[in-house]
């Protein structure tokens, strides 16, 4: 064969990278095959597995991310430092042939009509001055000159570095390397992501020659293996001694390589593991230089997942994003991580925070925290106040800055004292409302919930609770319920008809006339509805809240003609007291701005 295939060589098909995993027969077929295991997890077949034989594991064992090949398959030819850089910045100019050159030419250009090749080299003059060419030739020229690049991106260029791996015999990678340094000395950043390393000494040959590198990233590649031998140790603690950001995401490393690697870097302040499929941290702790740590887009289910990073001393910013962050600790007996004081950004967004309790207990694990990234969580889309209307994610954003005194900042937003006095009132007559909305017994309970209740009653005074007669949980369904116990009024020496209806608050008048008519199978156009509300007033008064209830939207006339007419009532009923009635006239008003309170009775009338 004319490659020699190893369990971990880095391979490129079609421009698709990927790793033996597997070299050997397959049952029911013929001949060898190569088990990859392809970078891109969508591109494979399978995850290892055929006709019920697992052949290989796959490090993203969430994918089909595997797939069998020839070993007589031609790859992709590999490319060394030089090659590749050449390749991405000083590359021969390609004529487009949709591209077309058109010579203007004065009568009697009789020379470029004989010979018209002798145009190219003829300048070209716009109302007769000469002007200058600027084209991809002249920007390939200026990029040739590799030697002033500062910025050099050799992302995807299927690069190997075969004279730096061991061979037998050898305890460090080859020393006297000068083919990078003579290529681009001047590079302050380099992005050497998704190529065919398979040692991370490969990679600290090409950094050993660029004395002022600041910026390193590695991404998606699959290495066979990052340790190092500790004579190389000190070559690469020199190689990366200027580095201060290091980026190593999508390569599925273990933490314990990611933390490894980080002890190479003396300089270090900003590291990204992002994308790498990480569900828990070992105890192995990162660099203690570290300011800004990224883990993005991984699987962490919980902040005490976190736990090696509380030594961190100056850590300062910690990303984690579109993980599935949803509670403090795994238990609820589990001691919660306290981090770094140092610790002053936080990003959570895209988690699965849905209780107030995670933020709650923030400023314990968190104690120098003052900025927040909290959106794009399920806890802002069931928001509801103590009555059971929807809340907006506008009010969850003045809740959290209610509930988080130590907060200045949050979702990028500067908080005012405006925001915060708003914010911190508004919170505050919601738990009155909640407490008024449940039984006393709950009282303690709800506070608990509220660990700033106290400081905020200090602040802006205790709220006047008046608790509801039947008073319910505010968070459960009961709370948006209204109980009517309804009866059907009917002619002398018939029996009464009776039935129980509990329903939202919000439903109109129509829905409930129809609730009715079904329940007692009558026409709802032929029933009045009329609410008893308990109260003995006297009976002039009485018939003024009726006649208010039906006459709503009628002109002002009318309503004088009423005054008078009532006038009249109260002499004739001067003295007498009678229960209060409110008739519920059919149309889109909810039943909740009828009926006060939670429950009540509702007398039905044919008409």
């Amino acid at each position: 064969m004319a490659t020699k295939f190893y369990i971990g060589k880095r391979l490129s098909y079609d421009d698709q990278l990927c790793t033996v995993r597997y070299i050997g027969e397959v049952k029911g077929t013929k001949g060898e095959w190569l088990g990859v295991e392809w970078d891109d997890p969508i591109r494979g077949k399978h995850s290892g597995e055929h006709g019920g034989i697992r052949y290989f594991e796959c490090l993203n064992k969430s994918s089909t991310s595997g797939s069998f090949i020839r070993p007589a398959r031609k790859p992709d030819p590999s490319r060394s430092f030089s090659e590749a850089l050449k390749a991405k910045y000083a590359s021969d100019p390609v004529q487009d042939p949709s591209i077309h050159i058109v010579f203007a030419t004065k009568p009697g250009d009789n020379a470029l009509k004989k010979d018209p090749l002798a145009r190219i080299n003829q300048p070209i003059r716009i109302s007769g001055k000469e002007v200058e060419e600027v084209g991809f030739d002249k920007i390939r020229k200026q990029l040739a000159q590799l030697g002033e690049l500062k910025i050099v991106i050799l992302d995807g260029l299927r690069m190997e570095r075969s004279s730096a791996r061991l061979r037998n015999g050898m305890d460090e990678w080859e020393k006297g390397l000068t083919d990078v340094e003579e290529a681009c000395p001047k590079a302050v950043e380099l992005d050497l992501s998704r190529n065919l390393f398979e040692e991370w000494r490969e990679v600290a040959s090409i950094c050993e020659q660029l004395a002022k590198l600041k910026s390193l990233r590695v991404d998606g590649t699959r290495f066979l293996t990052t340790s190092i031998t500790p004579a190389e140790r000190p070559r690469c603690l020199s190689a990366f001694a200027h580095i201060t950001d290091l980026k190593l995401e999508d390569t599925l490393l273990p933490w314990s390589a990611l933390a490894s690697l980080t002890h190479l870097f003396p300089s270090l302040t900003a590291f990204s593991a992002s994308s790498n499929l990480l569900a828990t941290l070992t105890p192995h702790a990162l660099t203690p230089t570290l300011t800004s740590l990224t883990l993005e887009d991984n699987a962490l289910p919980t902040l005490a997942c976190l736990a090696p990073l509380t030594s961190l001393p100056n850590l300062r910013r910690l990303i984690l994003k579109s993980n599935k962050i949803s509670s403090i600790t795994a238990s609820p007996s589990d001691a919660a991580p306290v981090f770094s004081k140092s610790v002053a950004e936080v990003d959570l967004t895209y988690n699965d925070i849905s209780t107030w309790s995670f933020l709650n207990s923030l400023p314990t694990s968190f104690p120098g925290l003052i900025s927040l990234r909290i959106s794009h969580n399920p806890l802002y889309l069931h928001l509801r106040t103590p009555d059971g209307r929807k809340m907006t994610p506008e009010d969850g954003y003045m809740l959290t800055i209610a509930r988080l005194s130590c907060l200045t900042i949050l979702n990028y937003s500067p908080i005012t004292d405006k925001e915060r006095l708003n914010a911190e009132s508004y919170y505050l007559s919601l738990i009155g409302k909640e407490l008024a909305y449940a039984p006393e017994a709950d009282e303690a309970a709800i506070l608990e919930d509220h660990p700033r209740w106290k400081e905020l009653c200090e602040e802006y005074g205790e709220p006047r609770v008046e608790r509801e007669r039947g008073g319910v949980n505010p968070n459960s369904l009961a709370a948006r319920l209204v109980k009517l116990h309804v009866y059907l009024k009917e002619q002398e020496g018939g029996n009464k008809k009776t039935t129980v209806l509990e329903i939202p608050a919000r439903c109109t008048a129509y829905t409930l006339l129809g609730l009715v008519g079904r329940a007692f199978d009558l026409p709802p156009t032929k029933l009045r509805l009329v609410w008893e509300t308990g109260d003995w007033v006297p009976a002039a008064q009485a018939s003024v809240d009726v006649a208010e209830a039906e006459s709503e939207d009628e002109d002002e006339d009318e309503e004088d003609e009423e005054d008078e007419e009532d006038e009249e009532d109260e002499e004739d009923g001067e003295g007498q007291r009678v229960e209060r009635e409110v008739e519920i006239v059919a149309g889109t008003r909810g039943v909740g701005t009828w009926v006060e309170g939670m429950e009540g009775t509702i007398r039905v009338e044919l008409r």
